[in-house]
């Protein structure tokens, strides 16, 4: 952007250095006169053009420049400078002390000053009421200066109208934009596309941990489903193991069927085979007997014929106490009543049973082996562990390193934020010394060369006087003895500061020197006084030349941190990389995890459930064994077996309500997160408000300064206002005296004189206007012939006032000349404080996107870092737009003054030639009165045309002004808006990382709680007789299912919550302009848009 403006500056320079030189070719007049004028009239259209090419060298148009014209505009309004009749103090007061002094430089230049010196020596008395009443005479410059300042006014209200639209309208997407900030990961409204991707997202997620959630439940039911039917198989084993004690009783003769009774065993084989936690349980349960045994196992059984009933009778005791098991009772009285029938085929159950104790044995050097695996995979697994636990350890410290590096990044930016201010305060302070000081060497200036030009007067006078006017005042002869040596001395000032005028000034210094007398140097003391005083003003300003320095030296520094700044960025960037690795390596280590806890988990599950088929089949050959020998030890083999069955009872309900435990802590897990989010967002929206709060009380100070200004400007209009009465009614006094006359026709000259420099006229109005004065001249010679005689005596005496008045124009003329080269100067220098003022402005902004730039990189979200660009590039684009409109229309306003100043310059040269011509007819045109009058009266309303056309281009260029200044403070409120946002961008950044510590905590109780239910279902899978209780926890996994879409939901719903509690305390108008933004981004129906008008209007 800046280089954009930086190019079309230089072209615009260049465009207005060629106006200047073609400009200033045509300014050499023909005649002596002309050329004397001409010369007079160089510097102020030098100056002119110098001031404008400064104030286009400037990176579009600064206020500051327009501000320097308005300080000296008002420096005339002050009581001080109110008589003058240039805008500069220098020459006000130069007047003021003049006094009655005589134009010597400027009448040697004419080439009549000799002929009307002399015949002005004779009345020495009388230039002293023309003078007092020039000085009371009010200037045309301050009525033009107040004219402008009244039509700036009413522009005024109207560019404060307009600005505060344009400030509305942006402060109305403010509020949406922060809730955008501190809810989701968007910073504009400009992208509705990326909110919807944001909420497909978060609906997405919810439905990928839904999906998790899902998987995890059907591998716990399957799980669940094996341990049913490990407890059935158990069941059914030993209702099996009962039928065998049953059947040893039984005669040897009754076996009908023992083909079938072997038929099943050999089916129940082939199910055996697969290596399936069912068919374990069942191969471990299956009765086996050694076949050597039968016959005395059958003689011990015979013994007890007559316990059967009984332990029938217990067996359905127990029965109708494991009612409640549903499916498990049902199946072991079944297999009980089957188990009784099949006596004959115990022989082939045991020969099946020492199988299968066989292939136990082979499985257990299977197990070994299987165990010695499971131990090195254990291995792997600590080691893995111990990898991800040195990772995140690692992790932690790099996070920590860049927290640090960004507080310390975020500190030195404060710094040299601070540093920045400080430099910006300097600046200006030293502006406005620098300002309070060029001021005082201008005045100081100004009163050295007034009584430079007092001396030369008064050396003239005496020098042209007759010897009969010897008893002349003796004032007059000290004023010229003083002035050589002080016109020696202004002569090197003025070569020094203004250029051609002190070169048209020092030959009729040169010329008059020699006629001076030398004499003591008394007179001299008040002009040394006045130099070393203005020598002293320049060493104060040589002094805040060497602060300046200073300044920029300092702002060297700024860079050098901007440097480093750079280099914490990399070292950032580094460290983020360095973490996206690790987080890598910790998702392959965490994937290399599962798959071997996967393999663990089945090798466990596998070893368990051999270990458990050896035991078990250790125990049924114990069985076996203890059923040959005692008949109590069948009792109390049946009571341990109910005392196990009730445990297991109890340890199922137990376990159950455990599950049910950590399923309510788990529900109650997710509220709490809620109820943390909602304290978070009000805590975020009352920062807000009070954000809000603590700005709108800095507009309304700043409002209260601006009026205090207003009423400060409004009392120096009223000032200058009774001034300009009190100088009217001084006028009119004046006017009432016998030398009205002579005063109108000074006036009529010094007009003429003053347009040549200030007014604005066209060429052909005013050669027209010329033409009909000077036929209108011409018939009133020719009707006043008859009144020359009567008027002879007064003319003399009104020729005399009228070249002492003319004189004094002339030393105005030259005093303007001079004050407008020091204008120039001093408007060089504003400008260049005002170019590094806005490189430090520039180093600022280029910090503070900076500052932008490492926030984007600390929350690794690019997108939103381009969406915050284009944000910002939009803004400069719609300021650079602002400022290019106003710049081209400061240039057509500009092009415009430059065209009426040449016309007027030419109209002046044109007016020049034809004052040559009526020079030699002044004398009879001053003994016509009543033409003179007539001539006035024209002249007048000439005048007053000529300001009224000046003043619209004033009011013109001063909108233009105005205009350029509302662009600059809407720009710097911008700066301040982008400001806040950043700040703000930083607490949502620091909530953000709350909020993801809260998540992982809950993530890690939920990892603990998964893993606590993992292990308890797998403690549950090895105990018998809870199958009733497994489909209540089944109900409970549906019910935590259903819990993430609720979340999801809930997440929509709170932010709109969160927006409507933000929209409720702003204005109405502004809530409701953003109602239909917020429907299409959050896609709301009508009750939602009737429910956030209802709020807005509620307020």
């Amino acid at each position: 952007m800046f280089q954009r403006l930086k190019g079309a500056i230089d072209s615009r320079i260049a465009e207005e250095q060629a106006k200047a030189k073609a400009a200033g070719t045509p300014t050499v007049g023909s005649g002596t006169v002309s050329r004397s004028n001409s010369a007079r009239a160089d510097p102020t259209k030098r100056t002119k053009q110098k001031t404008k090419v400064v104030g286009d060298g400037a990176r579009g148009p600064d206020p500051s420049e327009f501000e320097s014209a308005f300080v000296i505009d008002d420096d005339e309004g002050t009581p001080e400078s109110t008589p003058s009749a240039t805008p500069l103090i220098t020459d006000t007061k130069g007047t003021t002390m003049t006094g009655k002094s005589s134009p010597a430089p400027a009448a040697v230049a004419n080439g009549e000053g000799v002929n009307e010196k002399s015949e002005a020596v004779p009345k020495p008395t009388t230039p002293s009421p023309a003078t007092t009443a020039a000085a009371t005479e009010l200037p045309v410059e301050v009525l033009q200066k107040l004219r402008k300042l009244d039509k700036l006014e009413s522009r005024y209200q109207e560019l404060l109208r307009s600005y505060r639209i344009a400030h509305a309208r942006a402060v109305s997407i403010e509020p949406f934009e922060k809730t955008l900030k501190e809810n989701t990961p968007l910073v504009s409204i400009s992208e509705p596309e990326a909110l919807v991707e944001y909420l497909n997202q978060l609906s997405l997620r919810g439905d990928m941990v839904m999906d998790e959630l899902k998987r995890v439940t059907s591998d716990r039911d399957l799980y669940k489903k094996k341990f049913e039917e490990a407890e059935r198989e158990a069941t059914d084993a030993q209702a099996e193991l009962e039928a065998l004690k049953s059947s040893e009783g039984v005669k040897p003769s009754e076996e009908p069927q023992p083909e079938d009774q072997a038929a099943k065993p050999t089916d129940s084989k082939a199910p055996a085979d697969v290596k399936s936690p069912v068919s374990s349980v069942l191969k471990i349960f299956s009765p086996k007997q050694k076949p050597t045994e039968p016959e005395g196992a059958s003689e011990d059984f015979f013994s007890y014929d007559e316990e059967i009933p009984q332990l029938q009778s217990e067996l359905q005791a127990k029965t109708t106490e494991v009612e409640t098991l549903k499916s498990e009772v049902v199946v072991l009285q079944k297999d009980l009543d089957a188990f009784k029938e099949k006596n004959k085929g115990l022989s082939t159950t045991v020969r099946l049973l020492e199988r299968q104790v066989s292939e136990s044995s082979e499985k257990s050097a299977s197990n070994s082996a299987r165990q010695e695996e499971l131990k090195e995979l254990q291995g792997k697994l600590d080691a893995s562990t111990k990898s991800i636990s040195e990772l995140q350890a690692k992790i932690t410290e790099k996070e920590k390193e860049g927290t640090d590096a960004a507080s310390s990044k975020a500190a030195e930016l404060e710094k040299s934020q601070a540093t920045i201010d400080q430099l910006k305060k300097e600046l200006k302070d030293l502006q406005t010394l620098q300002d309070g000081d060029k001021k005082k060497i201008k005045v100081l200036e100004g009163i050295v060369a007034t009584l430079k030009k007092n001396g030369e007067d008064a050396e003239v006078a005496p020098a042209k006087a007759e010897p009969e006017n010897a008893a002349a005042p003796t004032t007059t002869p000290a004023a010229a003895e003083s002035a050589a040596p002080a016109g020696a001395k202004k002569k090197n000032n003025k070569k020094k500061k203004k250029g051609a005028n002190a070169g048209k000034d020092t030959p009729a210094a040169a010329t008059e020197a020699p006629q001076k007398p030398t004499e003591s140097a008394t007179p001299d003391a008040p002009t040394n006084d006045l130099e070393a005083e203005v020598e002293k003003l320049k060493a104060e300003v040589a002094s805040r030349d060497v602060q300046i320095e200073k300044l920029q030296k300092q702002q060297k520094n700024v860079e050098t941190m901007r440097e480093k700044i750079d280099e914490l960025e990399e070292n950032y960037l580094q460290v983020g990389h360095e973490h996206v690795e690790a987080k890598q390596k910790i998702k392959e280590l965490e994937a290399e995890k599962k798959v071997l806890q996967q393999k663990v988990d089945a090798l466990e599950s596998s070893i368990s459930s051999q270990i458990e088929h050896r035991e078990k089949a250790g125990q049924a050959e114990a069985n076996l064994k203890s059923m040959t020998s005692d008949h109590d030890e069948l009792k109390t083999k049946l009571s341990t077996l109910q005392s196990d069955l009730g445990a297991a009872e109890k340890l199922a309900s137990t376990r159950y309500k455990e599950l049910t435990d950590l399923r309510d802590v788990l529900q109650k897990a997710q509220p709490e997160l809620k109820s943390l989010r909602s304290e978070n967002a009000a805590l975020k929206t009352t920062k807000d408000e009070l954000a809000a709060r603590t700005g709108e009380l800095r507009k309304l100070e700043a409002r209260e300064r601006e009026l205090r200004g207003d009423v400060g400007s409004f009392k120096k209009q009223a000032e200058e206002r009774e001034a300009e009465v009190k100088a009217l009614q001084a006028q009119l006094t004046s006017e009432t005296n016998g030398r009205v006359r002579a005063e109108d026709a000074a006036r009529v000259a010094g007009r003429d004189l003053r347009r040549v420099e200030a007014e604005k006229i066209e060429l052909s109005a005013t050669g027209e206007k010329a033409s009909r004065e000077l036929g209108a001249v011409r018939e009133e010679v020719l009707k006043l012939r008859t009144r020359v005689r009567e008027l002879e005596a007064e003319m003399g005496r009104v020729g005399a006032e009228n070249r002492e008045v003319r004189g004094e124009m002339e030393l105005k003329v030259s005093q303007y000349s001079s004050a407008q080269s020091l204008v120039g100067s001093m408007r060089d220098q504003t400008a260049e404080m005002a170019m590094q003022l806005k490189e430090a402005k520039e180093a600022a902004e280029s910090l503070e996107e900076e500052l932008g730039e490492v926030q984007r990189l600390l929350t690794e979200r690019t997108r939103e870092g381009e969406t915050m660009r284009r944000l910002l590039s939009d803004i400069d684009e719609r300021a650079e737009a602002k400022v290019r409109e106003m710049r081209e229309r400061m240039e057509a306003a500009v092009e415009e003054r430059d065209r009426a100043e040449e016309e007027a310059a030419t109209g002046g040269r044109r007016r020049a030639r034809e004052a040559d011509e009526l020079k030699g007819r002044v004398r009879e045109m001053e003994r016509e009165l009543k033409r003179a009058l007539e001539d006035r009266e024209a002249l007048d309303r000439e005048a007053k045309e000529v300001k009224r056309r000046r003043d619209e281009m004033e009011g013109v260029s001063a909108r233009a002004a105005g205009e350029v200044q509302e662009v600059r403070a809407a720009m710097e409120e911008l700066r301040t808006a982008l400001d806040g946002s950043e700040r703000q961008a930083r607490e949502a950044e620091k909530g953000k990382v709350d909020l993801r510590r809260l998540l992982e905590e809950a993530g890690a109780r939920y990892e603990k709680l998964a893993k606590t239910l993992k292990a308890r279902e797998t403690r549950l899978a090895e105990l018998t007789g809870a199958g009733r209780r497994v489909s209540g926890d089944l109900g409970g996994g549906g019910s935590r299912g259903a819990s993430p879409v609720g979340q999801g939901v809930s997440d929509v719903q709170y932010l709109k919550t969160v927006l409507l509690q933000f929209f409720e305390q702003r204005d109405r108008k502004l809530q409701q302009q953003l109602v239909p933004v917020l429907g299409k981004l959050l896609r709301f129906d009508g009750n939602d848009e009737r429910k956030w008008n209802a709020a807005i209007a509620a307020k």
